[in-house]
């Protein structure tokens, strides 16, 4: 009986133990289970987390690409802006291309619901002038600012020191004797090795071997594979191409670029060099010229006669005849023997070789022509001794170089007249735009002349002070306007100079009123072709903001004008 009740309460034990046993393996079951769907809820909620932080990014990305594509396509539509701008101007020499903050600054093609989203585009070019206030102005600048380098050989003569081409390009920064003589071999046409210079044969024993051109260049870059001409030397200390300085280009060597630290910016060679300096050789309806220096007095007479007139006719025909006494002999131009050989030979072919005279004007027009003009600027204030009616006679030229009258008449002769056959006109100087060294290459060019030149350069005004000052100064004889040179001097200048230039250079930005993303690309544009044909463009966005948004948007940045 004590057995049976002492097995029954072991079996209970084992009982209860195994049901407690099992109640705990139960609970930790349980726990196990929670601590398991705690970790997995809070995995979970860190995907969740970091996915929704990806698609922020993703978004906040998608959004600023999207941004960046409206810059680009902004700055794209400038280009095609500007040869629009162009073409417009080929039909309206009046129209404004320099500086013009209505035309060119913070254009939109439409209007957003935020200033941040904002979108527009501006036509810049950074201001060299170093007279005038602005950093920077709405606008572009002519090829023609530049020294075109390909006309360095018209200054190769071994008899007259005044024509060294190394006197033209010596206010040049970092140029140097045997780097001129380095270009003259390189634009030259033969393989003679001038003192200091280098032809093929140098270049060949490169490690990457290449020929000399020999030729005219068809790009500044060009420069680059000259001997002697280093990237420091062609690009200057404008790293980021804003003609501003700033502060890491006015360091020394504390950061790139290498610069001299002596606060004044230079801008490199690419920005006073060029190979496209071009103007069209037609008149504003695009009818020819008429060319002084043709080879029949016959043809000359009848095509100025009926614009200035039998007297007019008279006395620039009466020129080629007999000459200016009152030219000195720096622009007296004579003809040569060929060329009077050539004058005869063309006359006789005309005419059948028909003996006899032709008159006009009492003046015989058989005769061949003895002298040429330099330029227009010949005709003022000229004096002629010559055969009218067999009679010993003086003309007084028409054309007057007091001030007013100059400045009236010269630009009506500039557009109707000119002295050689070409197409084009290249490499002549735009006066208004090009910096000392550039002016300084022109043969004559004086220091005081060019000093007395960019002083004479109004600032950029608001109120259009200085659009009215350069309306006046559409042709080079405002110089003599001006007192700024006297006559002799401006027609010993007159072949190179200009205020015009159909080649345009400038830089397109894409940018946002508030910040942002900013596309900036630089472009040339070709206005001698009608349209105007872009030659190229070049991405500059790499290189840095360049401007301000401010200075960009109207009516936020000082430099609104």
């Amino acid at each position: 009986m004590k057995t049976a009740c002492k097995d029954r309460a072991t079996a209970f034990r084992r009982t209860a133990f195994v049901v407690e046993m099992k109640n705990v393996r139960k609970s930790r079951r349980s726990a196990f289970i929670l601590v398991v769907v705690t970790i997995v809820v809070a995995l979970l909620s860190l995907a969740a987390y970091t996915f929704s932080g990806t698609m922020q990014v993703e978004y906040s990305a998608t959004v600023m690409h999207g941004r960046d594509v409206e810059a680009r396509l902004l700055a794209e539509s400038a280009i095609e802006y500007a040869a629009m701008k162009i073409a417009e101007r080929q039909a309206d020499p009046t129209i404004d291309l320099f500086h013009d903050p209505s035309v060119f600054q913070g254009i939109s093609l439409d209007e957003a619901p935020a200033p941040r989203s904002q979108v527009r585009f501006s036509i810049v070019v950074p201001n060299d002038n170093a007279n005038l206030e602005s950093t920077i102005r709405f606008g572009f600048i002519t090829e023609n600012a530049r020294f075109n380098i390909n006309r360095l050989m018209e200054f190769v003569d071994d008899d007259d020191e005044e024509t060294d081409p190394f006197l033209a390009l010596s206010f040049v920064p970092g140029m140097t004797e045997d780097i001129a003589s380095a270009i003259l071999d390189w634009i030259d046409t033969d393989n003679e090795r001038r003192v200091g210079g280098a032809e093929t044969a140098d270049y060949e024993a490169l490690a990457v071997p290449y020929s000399a051109r020999n030729g005219p260049m068809d790009s500044i870059d060009e420069l680059l594979k000259i001997q002697g001409v280093t990237p420091e030397l062609f690009y200057g200390e404008d790293a980021n191409r804003n003609g501003i300085l700033d502060p890491n280009e006015n360091d020394g060597d504390a950061s790139a670029p290498w610069d001299n630290a002596d606060g004044i910016l230079d801008i490199g060679w690419r920005e006073l060099f060029t190979v496209s300096s071009r103007e069209v050789n037609t008149q504003p309806d695009g009818s020819e010229r008429v060319n002084l220096n043709q080879g029949l007095m016959t043809e000359l007479f009848d095509a100025l006669e009926p614009e200035f007139g039998e007297d007019g006719a008279q006395f620039v025909v009466a020129y080629r005849l007999y000459g200016n006494i009152n030219a000195s002999s720096a622009t007296t131009q004579s003809l040569t023997v060929d060329q009077k050989d050539a004058a005869t030979a063309v006359g006789k072919a005309v005419t059948g070789g028909i003996e006899g005279s032709v008159t006009r004007a009492g003046l015989d027009l058989t005769q061949v022509a003895a002298y040429s003009f330099r330029s227009v600027y010949d005709l003022l204030d000229a004096e002629i001794t010559a055969q009218v009616d067999g009679v010993s006679t003086t003309l007084q030229s028409p054309w007057s170089a007091s001030g007013g009258s100059v400045l009236e008449e010269m630009p009506a002769l500039e557009q109707m007249l000119t002295w050689v056959d070409d197409a084009y006109l290249d490499g002549r100087v735009n006066i208004n735009q090009a910096p000392r060294p550039v002016l300084l290459a022109i043969p004559g060019m004086t220091e005081s002349i060019a000093d007395a030149i960019i002083s004479a350069r109004p600032q950029l005004s608001a109120d259009g002070a200085s659009k009215g000052i350069m309306s006046g100064r559409i042709t080079p004889a405002w110089l003599l306007a001006e007192g700024i040179v006297d006559l002799e001097t401006l027609q010993l200048l007159g072949p190179w100079l200009t205020t015009g230039g159909d080649v345009y250079r400038f830089q397109a930005i894409g940018h946002f009123d508030q910040g942002g993303p900013n596309t900036r690309l630089e472009a040339m544009i070709d206005g001698t072709e009608n349209p105007p044909r872009i030659v190229f463009q070049r991405d500059l966005t790499s290189l840095g903001r360049g401007f301000h948004p401010s200075l960009l948007t109207p009516g936020q940045g000082s430099d609104s004008r």
